[in-house]
């Protein structure tokens, strides 16, 4: 049998109804979007790396190159820092099995999003550097130079990583570009570095503090100023197939600060003065370990047909 509906004696007291009834409809609404707030992942602010990376010297290619110069390397920019692609998860528990590393871009910055609050622990601090090494070896292969900043903290990418991506860590990421990476160089937030220190999420599950330290303090180098950045000069050395490619990579590095210094000038120059700084005292040790016996010349002659001395040597950037 229908239910009878109610009646009202007046107009008023069946609007007052109508509105009771909408007010409760949209608690109950309200309590279901939290309660999947709750169950989803990334659908407010939850814990990430983030890494704000900038074209350096942006300003001046707008005034010395052409418009389609300046598209090429921008497109490279996001092609090298664009995260790998990962098979698409089914299960919205699947979302955040492992930690993922997105990407946003506007202009002539591109920030990367690292979730590391995961099921599985799987060394994202780690990664996410490893990443960066090798996006800024790629960049600097095609002449492109950048500078970034990377902090530890709360910023919203979404479930599925389609943002928008915005939060204190992202601010504190651009404040690090901005104000304190100054030359071409990935600076790593001590806060982030001390965080991975103290939280377990931000390290590989089997390892413990002092294995998980030698994989990430390899990637990294201490400048004069006590700066903490990524020695993607330094610590590529590995990532390369052969000595003999490291070596040509060390070459065109050379190239390429040498001909930004006849160039550039003024604030646009000390960068690149601090970059040639920065190679030679990489190749300066690479030489000292020849010397020492730590590294074998005959070896690499046996190999390459090439005395490696002379050839690094001839690397060294007069600034």
């Amino acid at each position: 049998m229908p239910r009878k509906g109610k009646e009202f004696g007046t107009v008023t007291e069946a609007l007052r109804s109508a509105q009771r009834s909408a007010a409760r409809k949209k608690r109950a609404r309200e309590k279901r979007a939290a309660e999947i707030a709750a169950r989803v992942p990334g659908e407010g602010y939850e814990p990430c790396i983030v890494s704000f990376i900038d074209v350096l010297g942006f300003r001046n290619l707008l005034e010395t190159r052409h418009a389609k110069d300046i598209r090429d390397v921008l497109l490279q920019l996001r092609e090298f820092t664009a995260p790998v692609e990962e098979l698409r998860t089914r299960k919205m528990k699947d979302a955040r099995l492992l930690s993922r590393a997105f990407a946003d871009s506007v202009s002539d910055a591109v920030v990367r999003v690292r979730v590391f609050d995961t099921q599985f622990n799987d060394g994202a601090f780690f990664h996410e550097l490893l990443d960066l090494l090798h996006a800024q070896v790629q960049c600097v292969g095609q002449g492109v130079v950048i500078r970034a900043g990377v902090a530890i903290g709360n910023a919203h990418v979404g479930p599925s990583g389609k943002g928008p991506i915005f939060g204190p860590a992202m601010v504190r990421a651009y404040e690090i570009e901005t104000n304190e990476a100054i030359y071409p160089r990935i600076v790593v937030d001590q806060a982030a570095y001390n965080n991975f220190l103290e939280d377990a999420r931000l390290r590989k599950q089997d390892h413990d503090l002092e294995e998980e330290l030698r994989y990430v303090d390899r990637l990294l180098r201490s400048d004069v100023d006590g700066t903490r950045f990524i020695d993607y000069l330094g610590a590529s050395e590995s990532e390369f197939d052969d000595a003999a490619g490291y070596y040509l990579f060390v070459q065109s590095h050379a190239d390429l600060i040498r001909g930004k210094l006849t160039v550039t000038n003024g604030r646009i120059r000390e960068k690149f003065e601090w970059l040639a700084a920065y190679h030679n005292s990489v190749v300066e040790h690479v030489l000292e370990e020849f010397a020492n016996g730590c590294r074998s010349a005959e070896t690499f002659m046996a190999e390459y047909n090439v005395d490696p001395v002379p050839f690094l040597s001839a690397t060294i950037v007069n600034a």
